[in-house]
């Protein structure tokens, strides 16, 4: 009773002078954060100071102000029920995996002592939620998955600003190590995630987030500077491509583990995601030692740093290059409402055009690539397979973002 009386009096404290930071009401914050053996009753697991701990990160999950955290290593259930209340359980929801390393079902020492991941989300921003451990019944994945911490998904309808999207968010805790056998297990598990996404979720608005235990730049094993990620990173090309957002990171020298030389927390999205991805939001959270002065010195909160990245909803936003209309990029775009196809026209010539055609929850649909698109030429664009509605044409070259709305009847 008086370490919780503690924890309540400290969380107080905190409240009087926290100032909120990092996010808006427009835009969708996503976090993610290894918050290291959060809670664990062993002294060598974590900081030392438990109560320290839970109300630091309190005090940080309340200062970001996201909408939607993907948290690993969550030990201490009950502590992750208080720094939710701390937050405001009238506006924060939260679910935990019922399943970590070795322990199938939220029950047994396996469970209560194990490395568990959580959700803490917005109720006003994520409605019908739902969640699921992906690839649980599968042999191979268990064991790629340090024995059963299995990707655990969370759906929902997303809104903001009157826009709502159906959404799933992916947060992973890989093995650790850095020897050929523990990359050869992330490179399977990783290759396991993309097939399985591909076959059920190849249409959908899909981020995944989390503790990576590996580079996606280079690799934490010696001897390969591929990453074990590869299987995703290197998916550019194909119809369920997966774009990795924090790589650029990495290759610019950040970390995000104090006194670690790589990127090992990762954010990728799916294509889907992507004409709503503000490009230049992505970052590691080293500011938060400007909430936590001891932060990096004591090691008392974590060993990892938060990474954030945010997206529009509306797809307005995206990059700081104006949005035009396709007219008034000298394009033209013919007819309105379409029923067979679509067809596009340049009055000059422009080089490396992508167009791609969005429905109307965001889902792109249909992709091309130009490196040369010739004055007074035709592209036509069908739309056989589309079902009637509202679509939106994008067209993006260097320095210009076109947008352009119709209707399939």
């Amino acid at each position: 009773m008086k370490h919780l009386t503690f924890v309540i009096l400290y969380f107080t404290l905190l409240g009087l002078s926290n100032v909120r930071a990092q996010s808006t009401d427009t835009t969708l914050e996503v976090v993610s954060w290894n918050i290291e053996w959060f809670g664990s009753p062993a002294a060598a697991n974590g900081p030392a100071d438990k109560n320290l701990q839970e109300a630091n990160v309190g005090k940080l999950l309340k200062w970001m102000n996201a909408d939607l955290y993907g948290l690993v290593e969550v030990v201490d259930t009950m502590r992750m029920r208080r720094v939710v209340d701390f937050m405001g359980s009238n506006e924060f929801g939260y679910v935990i995996s019922p399943y970590c390393t070795q322990a199938t079902q939220p029950s047994g020492n396996a469970w209560l002592t194990g490395q568990k991941m959580a959700f803490v989300y917005r109720k006003s921003v994520f409605s019908n939620v739902t969640t699921r451990g992906m690839m649980r019944n599968s042999a191979t994945a268990n064991a790629s998955w340090a024995s059963g911490r299995f990707p655990f998904m969370l759906s929902a309808n997303v809104t903001l600003e009157g826009v709502s999207r159906p959404m799933n968010f992916i947060v992973i805790h890989a093995k650790a190590g850095s020897t050929q056998s523990d990359y050869d297990k992330r490179r399977a598990g990783a290759q396991e995630l993309k097939d399985t996404l591909d076959l059920y979720y190849s249409t959908t608005m899909n981020l995944i987030i989390g503790d990576f235990n590996d580079a996606l730049n280079t690799s934490i094993y010696p001897g390969t500077s591929i990453s074990s990620y590869q299987p995703i990173v290197a998916d550019s090309t194909d119809a369920d491509h997966y774009r990795s957002i924090t790589l650029p990171l990495g290759a610019q020298g950040q970390t995000s583990m104090i006194g670690y030389p790589n990127v090992v927390d990762n954010h990728m999205i799916s294509n889907e995601v992507m004409p709503f991805f503000i490009r230049s939001s992505v970052k590691i959270l080293t500011d938060v030692v400007s909430q936590v002065s001891d932060y990096v010195t004591a090691k008392n909160t974590s060993d990892h740093y938060p990474v954030l990245s945010r997206y529009d909803l509306n797809g307005s936003i995206l990059t700081s290059v104006p949005v035009l209309s396709l007219s008034a990029a000298g394009i033209s775009a013919w007819p309105n409402p379409v029923r067979t196809e679509i067809f596009l026209r340049s009055e000059k010539m422009l080089i490396g055009v992508d167009i791609r055609i969005h429905d109307a929850m965001g889902r792109m649909v249909w992709e091309e690539k130009i490196d040369r698109w010739n004055a007074g030429v035709s592209h036509r664009i069908p739309m056989t397979e589309r079902k009637p509605g509202i679509y939106f044409i994008e067209v993006l070259t260097t320095g210009k973002r076109m947008m352009h709305r119709f209707m399939v009847d």
